[in-house]
């Protein structure tokens, strides 16, 4: 499916978007990282080394500008595509990834890992979706995109097999 999700940036102007929901980023580590064992402040957290999160390979993003307006930078040890690459590679290292407040915490749980507040002054991330306007009347990517954004607006009400909801 030709759908994009997640933070949408710099798109051409005859693409088609829908906003979905609103949400903040927590940090995550292994559930025994040496992070836990104090307060964590942005401190403690630039010192930590950090999985960035890219499709572009990008090193700084809005984290690196919040540490640097209190004077602290961060290393990011490794840049990797995807959240989903980013918890696995935390799960087995000292690195401290990123993740969604709120986002499938049963999965972070069942990987061993654990979430905890950021401590920078954030704004909010829009998510939502967007696809070229060739699809936008067809029947199945209407359905399709209808499924996606129930599933992100609420996870835990989108039966198996259920009919779109209006």
């Amino acid at each position: 499916m030709d759908v994009e999700l997640g933070v949408l940036g710099h798109l051409d102007p005859e693409i088609r978007t829908r906003q979905l929901t609103r949400t903040t980023m927590v940090g995550v580590a292994r559930r025994d990282h040496p992070l836990f064992d104090g307060r964590i402040d942005a401190r403690r957290f630039a010192a930590t080394d950090h999985i960035g999160i890219s499709r572009l390979g990008k090193r700084l993003g809005p984290i690196d500008s919040a540490l640097a307006e209190l004077g602290l930078r961060r290393r990011t040890a490794v840049v990797v595509p995807s959240h989903t690459s980013a918890m696995l590679l935390a799960r087995d290292t000292d690195l401290v990834a990123l993740c969604l407040a709120d986002w499938l915490p049963e999965t972070v749980s069942a990987l061993g890992l654990r979430a905890f507040p950021l401590p920078l002054d954030l704004p909010p991330l829009d998510l939502g979706m967007a696809w070229h306007p060739r699809n936008a009347n067809d029947p199945g990517h209407r359905w399709f995109r209808d499924r996606l954004a129930a599933a992100v607006l609420d996870p835990s009400d989108t039966p198996r097999g259920s009919t779109t909801r209006h």
